[in-house]
């Protein structure tokens, strides 16, 4: 995709701080410099979003996540790692390639990556009968 940042990234025409890379897989540090250590696993292969990606690809972007997450953990100092991923525009996805935020976290960092909202009164019973997958 050659309007795609990312596919750009891949392929060397720009520059980016790499972490890790295998045949199908990309990481690198995102350039928000909001975070330490935060890091984008992208499949090297363009793909829009979760939604739109091959089962095969999903597996080897969450392959390399869990492969960074570990190495964070085990071996860079950090305590644990925040996970995300934005889907579609009204989820706050800027860049339409398949991306997985790793958050590296300290204990006590005081980072607020989650957001934390006033509980809604929610039907727990009428939103999962709404959001249920039947076979």
């Amino acid at each position: 995709m050659n309007d795609c940042i990312f596919c750009k990234i891949i392929d060397g025409a720009i520059p980016s701080y790499k972490i890790y890379e295998d045949d199908d897989t990309y990481a690198f540090l995102d350039n928000s410099d909001q975070f330490e250590g935060h890091t984008l696993v992208v499949p090297k292969k363009h793909c829009a979003d979760l939604t739109e990606c091959s089962d095969e690809c999903l597996a080897a972007v969450m392959k390399t996540v869990r492969k960074i997450a570990r190495h964070y953990i085990d071996d860079c100092g950090y305590d644990g790692v925040n996970l995300f991923n934005c889907t579609r525009e009204a989820a706050g996805q800027s860049v339409f390639h398949l991306h997985i935020h790793i958050i590296p976290r300290r204990g006590g960092d005081g980072l607020a990556v989650c957001p934390t909202h006033e509980k809604i009164g929610c039907d727990f019973a009428a939103v999962a009968k709404k959001l249920a997958i039947s076979d």
